[in-house]
């Protein structure tokens, strides 16, 4: 690759031998699907969040559009005074990641498919309630920022034979796929819940954020989001925070929330509580402009500077 350059990963002999062991594995990929793929370049889905703005990854991405649905959820109620880990605050997340899901079911996959009608159930329902992927996220001294998230789905196990390149498993991920496995036409981009993000602050980048963990990225980012926005805390404590995510059936726990906050939670949905922080909650890795930054610890996540 350093000598022929990317297009000989999808075109020169590189990519004939990925080519040659799809056939040999009676795979799906063939030479001409390596050949026919372009890189699209796409303006980046923006979302305001009480004076912020998120930048992410948007569309044919889900992830970045259900975060932004989250938190225009988020936002309709004043987090900063519910206090983090209370009964509350911890009902509003859930009240918000089971409104995502009931929307998601219905093909709203952000705040623009939503009309008034809908906005206003939503906030209503949240109101009421209430009561194998890496990311690197790098930010330098002038300003600039970049957050990339790359992904082999779960890791298929298989390399092409004399490549090192690992095949991913993105056609078995049951989320991407709503439609079902194979329902979609030939030549359509898989989405993805990748969500590589930056949140501004006027036209400053203050954090540079994403995280891996299939469907709970979502997630992960939109706690990391409120924590840093709305209980001010700084990236390391935000991203060490402990979290939940509701799986459709059931709120998922990680071990640092009072207990008397979950039980109280336990009264009105089921609930599992880890006896343990794991990688399963997603791994943030964020980084500010000045250095300030904290790779998660969940999945082994390091924050670095250098001069």
């Amino acid at each position: 690759l350093p000598r022929g350059g990317e297009r000989d990963f999808y075109e020169g002999p590189l990519a004939e031998r990925i080519a040659r062991d799809m056939r040999e594995g009676a795979g799906l990929l063939t030479a001409a699907d390596l050949a026919a793929y372009r890189v699209i370049e796409r303006e980046p889905l923006s979302v305001d969040y009480r004076g912020c703005r998120l930048l992410s990854n948007p569309p044919p991405s889900f992830g970045g559009s259900l975060i932004a649905l989250s938190l225009k959820l988020l936002e309709a109620r004043e987090v900063a005074e519910l206090g983090f880990g209370s009964p509350a605050h911890l009902a509003l997340l859930i009240a918000v990641m089971r409104e995502v899901d009931r929307r998601r079911a219905e093909g709203c996959l952000g705040p623009a498919d939503l009309d008034p009608n809908g906005w206003d159930q939503s906030l209503m329902r949240v109101r009421t309630a209430s009561g194998g992927t890496t990311h690197v996220s790098v930010c330098d001294r002038e300003g600039n920022a970049a957050s990339m998230t790359t992904s082999n789905g779960e890791g298929s196990g298989c390399f092409a034979a004399g490549t090192g390149v690992m095949l991913n498993n993105m056609m078995g991920e049951d989320d991407l796929h709503p439609d079902g496995f194979h329902a979609s036409p030939p030549g359509m981009r898989v989405a993805s819940m990748m969500a590589p993000s930056l949140l501004m602050t006027g036209d400053r980048v203050r954090l540079a954020l994403g995280s891996g963990g299939s469907k709970r990225i979502r997630s992960a980012v939109l706690q990391v989001v409120s924590n840093v926005v709305d209980f001010g805390f700084d990236p390391r404590t935000a991203v060490e925070a402990p979290r939940l995510h509701w799986d459709g059936e059931r709120a998922q726990v990680e071990p640092g929330f009072a207990d008397g906050a979950l039980t109280a939670l336990e009264a009105r949905w089921p609930l599992n509580r880890w006896t343990v922080r794991d990688l399963y909650f997603g791994g943030v890795h964020a980084m500010t402009a000045h250095g300030d930054g904290a790779g998660d610890s969940r999945r082994g996540g390091q924050a670095r500077t250098a001069d």
